[in-house]
């Protein structure tokens, strides 16, 4: 949803704002790498992410930036209980399962979209959503009844979680990336410190870590996204970074050894197919009606 304010974006700023985005999932998809080498409550990961990015924004928010309002509130609220899952669910299942559950988000992202913005959802992007999704129900099923069901569900949980609160930037575009994004981390610090203030022991090594994740792999990232969102819709952003499920298992296998599951291989070769649809397809000639009705 391009704030109506604002002149219409030339294809130049389209393109900009997709590779934005674009680069945000990469930068994303690097997450379980990072957590599977700390052993450190999840919480407290969440906390120390939060902490490195806002510190990392804080000398580039201007005084004029400073803001309070319900959009902003929600945006907090909702990126706060989002990584929290998300970093959770890592912990409980495989990172390949929480990662590609998470991104079951593009399904309340077009819903609430529709219904609260009442933005049209275009038959291209449907198709892609609905080849996705499949993917996301392969890894779903698959882990059915297992002992990480817990993970599983926190990770549907935070895709919920990633959906509000990528309806709500929406309301915030008239909000500075760098102060969105620097209030976010900095009260997502806040309001876990009095959950994991026993909890805050680091050796060196886990803080190195921990700093390069808040700066380059999740304060970046959500800055690029809310950058992207300034010209790309809600939807084409959400499948857009479906990359970010695609990649991350790649990443989790080399470093770590963790081999995904023939599930979770069949699940992202779906999203990936998805992301071909929407994009690959009308470039080889789909039906010019679905292509005019994107």
């Amino acid at each position: 949803m391009v704030n109506p304010s604002l002149p219409l974006p030339t294809q130049r700023d389209l393109a900009r704002g997709r590779w934005f985005i674009l680069a945000a999932a990469f930068l994303w998809s690097l997450a379980g790498v990072f957590i599977k080498f700390l052993d450190l409550h999840p919480l407290t990961i969440v906390f120390y992410r939060s902490l490195f990015a806002s510190l990392v924004f804080l000398p580039l928010v201007r005084p004029s930036q400073l803001r309070i309002s319900p959009a902003i509130l929600v945006s907090v609220l909702s990126y706060t209980a989002a990584i929290s899952a998300f970093v959770a669910a890592n912990k409980l299942t495989t990172a390949a399962n929480a990662i590609v559950l998470q991104y079951t988000a593009p399904v309340f992202v077009f819903l609430f979209s529709r219904l609260v913005s009442g933005e049209k959802i275009s038959r291209l992007n449907g198709l892609a959503l609905g080849v996705a999704m499949l993917g996301v129900a392969i890894i779903s099923f698959d882990s059915a009844g297992e002992p990480e069901m817990a993970g599983v569900l926190l990770a549907l949980l935070s895709g919920v979680l990633f959906a509000a609160y990528i309806i709500n930037l929406g309301r915030t575009k008239n909000v500075s990336p760098v102060y969105l994004t620097w209030i976010n981390n900095m009260v997502c610090a806040l309001l876990l410190l009095f959950v994991v203030h026993s909890r805050l022991a680091l050796s060196l090594h886990q803080a190195m870590i921990l700093a390069v994740m808040g700066a380059g792999q999740l304060g970046m990232p959500y800055f690029l996204f809310s950058k992207g969102l300034e010209t790309v819709s809600l939807q084409e952003a959400s499948l857009i970074a479906l990359v970010e499920p695609a990649l991350n298992p790649l990443w989790v296998a080399v470093t770590v050894g963790e081999i995904p599951s023939r599930a979770t291989l069949a699940g992202g070769a779906m999203i990936l197919l998805g992301l071909g649809v929407r994009y690959v397809w009308p470039l080889l000639g789909a039906p010019a009606k679905i292509v005019a009705d994107d």
